[in-house]
């Protein structure tokens, strides 16, 4: 398989690898109804030349995600995502190969099942640029069975493949605390079929994937250890957190009265809440 809101004088505590002043999460799950459009292109390599052609399957996803924030409200600076999996389900494509003139294609059949991308142990941690956070060389394992069958090539088999590729995805704030997760980005990879498989005159199978998440989206609740307005997380609602109310102004970070908003009446309640 080939594969700043931040400033100078600030660096988010989750890229130190430190818990994060003020830090809060969110599980996310995949919103039902969400697909990913599947694009297989299939070079595979004989004794006689080679060959590729492409196709395209929409799948279902499901899946889910962990995030930690930093700091506690939007709007964030950085973000940590511990868990992140996608499961594509069973698709299939089909391929014409080695086509002649009169003799016609070859044809093949590839059907992928319990198809899962998911972040490795450790996870990954980025700025966030605006709303967009990227994460470059991410470590990613998919993990696959597939079955093969057509003219050229009939196997079955299973791949486990870790390797680094890119992710992005942009985080909005809902109504309350409610968050979405939208706008995936996932880098294309490739992944050779074992040559042990291939049958003799079949060199090599190569398989290039982009799997084209801008249909999926996840939603997830924001969860803090602190008290509200206490949006700083040092035990206290006072100046520091008015700071952050009035920089969240217009937007839903700095929402007391859970109507999507920070406005005057979240400052009313910021105010009762005043103190130690």
């Amino acid at each position: 398989m080939k594969s700043s809101l931040v400033t100078a004088l600030i660096t988010p505590s989750l890229l130190l690898g430190a818990v994060a002043f003020g830090q809060s999460s969110a599980e996310f799950e995949v919103v039902e109804g969400s697909t990913a459009v599947l694009t297989l292109t299939l070079t595979i390599d004989t004794s006689i030349g080679s060959s590729s052609d492409v196709d395209s399957t929409v799948q279902q996803v499901s899946g889910f995600a962990a995030a930690n924030f930093d700091p506690a409200v939007p709007p964030f600076l950085a973000v940590e995502l511990p868990e992140l999996e996608f499961n594509l389900g069973e698709g299939t494509v089909s391929y014409d190969l080695f086509c002649l003139p009169i003799f016609g294609c070859q044809t093949l059949d590839i059907t992928v099942s319990n198809f899962i991308i998911r972040l490795d142990e450790g996870g990954v941690a980025a700025p966030f640029k605006g709303n967009t956070a990227f994460f470059p060389d991410s470590p990613f394992v998919s993990s696959f069975d597939y079955s093969v069958s057509g003219d050229l090539v009939n196997i079955e088999g299973s791949n486990v493949v870790p390797d680094f590729y890119s992710f992005g995805a942009d985080v909005f704030p809902l109504k309350g605390d409610e968050l979405l997760m939208d706008n995936l980005l996932l880098q294309t990879f490739s992944f050779e079929l074992d040559p042990l498989d291939l049958p003799v005159g079949v060199n090599n199978v190569t398989i290039e994937a982009q799997v084209d998440l801008s249909k999926t989206a996840l939603v997830g609740t924001l969860e803090s250890a602190c008290s509200p307005g206490d949006f700083n997380c040092d035990g206290c609602v006072d100046g520091g957190d008015l700071g952050v109310l009035l920089a969240a102004w217009g937007t839903a970070g700095g929402d007391l009265s859970g109507d999507g908003s920070t406005d005057g009446a979240d400052l009313g309640i910021f105010l009762s809440l005043w103190g130690c």
